[in-house]
């Protein structure tokens, strides 16, 4: 161990995990477009794991479900669909499940109604895992929870103090962090919260950051359709700044700031809305904003240098599943069965694969 080293707490009192030998079983609650057996896929891909198995999903958008399917291969029929209907007896045994709980009612761009036990609050979901842990026979190995940052915020704390000690009643040490994905290799600047909980003595370390390597231009198509484009004329340019047209709305325009451009981050905003979220405007030389279900193309604007002029325009549905770890081949198989608009909700919806990559390399190497 090097001097600059230290060794927590946690490490003294608990073992550390033992490697994962054999077949890993998987379930997933609220799973989306399989965030995690993507993960497992690229594990399984470079031999840090021997494989994976997925034992059932369980996603009650049935859209949601259809690009899971096509993605990773799967039947329908393993999906559970609706956890509120589901019992500890009718789930096989797994090594890992996974949930990323609704967060509508947590988020700071939510209704922040809560997820308190007796609330019947979408978020509230997240307590039918607790339910089906203490129903089943055999319960797993390893649980992962994923939810939006702010559910550690002093309006939600005391409830997820009451949920973490739920896990630790039923034989768990959890570990809680909050995780960026541009500390991963994405250039996606998404905060979320992550609760691993393992049972029995063991000791957890969330993987270490890393710097970026990646600018949003280095994973941006090169060839985009004329429809994602918001501005087409310039309508004055300085050295300082370019203010450029809106083609929906003429009265409205897109002011950019060349240095900011340059430097990446929010470089400009749009004229023709006062909210933050959908105000910014966001160079291809940083990273973009967190990608959300609901506003990837009003709330992730960019601007790009387009044969030398400075243009600004929406991320493409394609862009939206490789800023969220999925790759070009996953996308091409979810487009043959959902919507474009299905496909920007269901990227927004989904956890970072890479996140997940290394909190389970951490569990299974």
């Amino acid at each position: 161990m090097s001097k600059n080293e230290t060794i927590s707490l946690f490490e003294l009192m608990y073992k550390p995990i033992e490697k994962f030998e054999g077949i890993l079983k998987i379930g997933t609650f609220f799973s989306g477009i399989g965030s995690p057996e993507k993960a497992l896929k690229r594990l399984t891909d470079e031999n840090i794991i021997s494989g994976y198995e997925v034992m059932f999903f369980c996603e009650i958008n049935s859209k949601a479900a259809r690009s899971y399917c096509a993605i990773h291969n799967e039947d329908i029929n393993k999906n559970k669909v609706d956890i509120t209907k589901i019992k500890g007896s009718d789930l096989p045994y797994c090594d890992l499940w996974v949930g990323g709980f609704p967060c509508q009612d947590i988020s700071n761009a939510g209704n922040r109604k809560g997820f308190d036990f007796d609330s019947t609050t979408r978020s509230s979901l997240g307590w039918e895992m607790i339910r089906l842990i203490k129903e089943v026979k055999d319960k797993p190995k390893f649980i992962i929870f994923e939810n939006v940052a702010s559910i550690m915020n002093k309006n939600f704390i005391k409830t997820l103090h009451l949920f973490m000690n739920d896990i630790e009643k039923l034989g768990y040490k959890y570990y809680a962090k909050i995780l960026n994905s541009k500390d991963y290799g994405i250039p996606q600047s998404r905060e979320r919260f992550f609760l691993v909980c393992i049972l029995g003595e063991y000791y957890y370390k969330f993987p270490s950051s890393f710097k970026l390597d990646k600018k949003l231009k280095d994973v941006l198509e090169k060839d985009v359709s004329k429809k994602y484009y918001l501005s087409e004329v310039v309508i004055s340019e300085n050295d300082k700044k370019v203010i450029l047209n809106n083609k929906k709305n003429p009265k409205y325009k897109f002011v950019i700031d060349r240095f900011k451009y340059i430097k990446g981050g929010v470089c400009g905003y749009d004229t023709s809305t006062k909210y933050n979220q959908c105000r910014r405007l966001f160079s291809e030389n940083g990273v973009i904003n967190t990608l959300t279900a609901s506003s990837i193309v009003d709330g992730s604007k960019i601007v790009v240098n387009k044969d030398d002029i400075l243009r600004v325009r929406s991320l493409t549905p394609k862009e939206s599943f490789i800023l969220m770890g999925f790759d070009e081949e996953d996308y091409k198989k979810a487009s043959k069965v959902n919507s474009k608009t299905n496909l920007y909700h269901q990227a927004g919806n989904s956890i970072v694969v890479d996140v997940m990559y290394y909190i389970l390399k951490n569990i299974l190497q």
